[in-house]
């Protein structure tokens, strides 16, 4: 599935990032996603990940969960520690 351009305020920085991508909800509530996050003044970045929900509504809330995993990593950018 499709993610089309959205945008997201860094929670320490304030830059302002874009990131679109896509997800794959897996028959075993397994959910992978890749994205690309840009920003003006950097290089885009590209980021994945795999997510799994044990809900029969997974595809359902998959998106929401992506999008919340997005914000976590693009909010990870410049951190000390990774989350």
């Amino acid at each position: 599935m499709h993610i089309g351009p959205t945008t997201h305020e860094h929670r320490d920085s304030a830059k302002v990032y874009t990131y679109e991508g896509e997800y794959d909800v897996h028959d075993d509530g397994e959910i992978t996603w890749q994205v690309e996050v840009t920003h003006a003044e950097e290089a885009p970045k590209r980021c994945s990940g795999t997510l799994t929900l044990t809900s029969p509504a997974a595809a359902v809330v998959a998106q929401e969960a992506v999008r919340d995993a997005i914000i976590r990593r693009i909010d990870s950018f410049g951190a000390t520690r990774a989350l």
